[in-house]
């Protein structure tokens, strides 16, 4: 398995809370916002703080850090499969499968599983989540939660 999709324990388990929704982000790596921030906002980052991803779905801050200096949805480069409602939004940012591919698969529109077809191109090594991924980790969770939201 690649070593974007394994549990990573090597970041310290600090807390900080988004100023603008309240909840508690994930820590990223500062790989993951070099990747994902637009120029204009990537000019503004201080790599030396600890950076944070808010996944709540009404708040538009996608990243935070330690200061509280925030990027929202409209700095990012991609949608944000949390915060964007559209079909056309990625699930899964390394293997190009958005919410509409996964509902044609529930649907039997689509005989690919996506679960199946990521963990394959995990098991090979091609997963790049930590710079793929807004959330700067492995999309099998958000997929799995999206099928079962959406009656998989």
């Amino acid at each position: 398995m690649s070593d974007c999709c394994k549990v990573n324990d090597s970041l310290p388990k600090e807390v900080h809370s988004c100023s603008t929704c309240g909840v508690v982000g994930k820590k990223l790596k500062t790989i993951t916002l070099k990747s994902m921030l637009k120029p204009s906002s990537l000019e503004l980052l201080n790599a030396e703080l600890d950076h944070f991803f808010c996944s709540t779905a009404d708040c538009e801050v996608v990243y935070y850090d330690s200061e509280k200096n925030s990027y929202t949805t409209s700095e990012i480069k991609v949608p944000v499969f949390q915060k964007e409602i559209s079909l056309e939004a990625p699930v899964c940012y390394c293997f190009d499968w958005t919410k509409e591919k996964i509902q044609q698969f529930v649907t039997k529109e689509d005989k690919q599983n996506p679960i199946e077809h990521i963990r394959e191109n995990i098991k090979a090594n091609r997963c790049g989540c930590e710079i793929n991924n807004p959330q700067g980790s492995c999309c099998l969770a958000n997929v799995t939660k999206f099928i079962t939201q959406i009656g998989g």
